[in-house]
């Protein structure tokens, strides 16, 4: 439970990271024209939610494999 907890946590302030500051800058800094595609802002921001959900989900399982 514990576990599960500071995951959530973790995944809180990656999401909030990534999701509101890193992709909208990049965007707006390619459509500014400063800078290349952003690839690895968009790759990062469709990909995270599913990394998050596919962890939970195994300690989850995990968790109730042990009790």
């Amino acid at each position: 439970m514990k576990s599960e907890k500071s995951w959530k946590r973790f995944y809180l302030f990656l999401m909030i990271f990534f999701c509101a500051i890193y992709v909208p800058v990049s965007l707006l800094e390619w459509l500014g024209g400063d800078g290349g595609i952003p690839i690895t802002a968009v790759v990062v921001g469709v990909a995270l939610p599913f990394i998050r959900k596919n962890n939970l989900t195994q300690i989850k399982e995990k968790r109730n494999k042990e009790a």
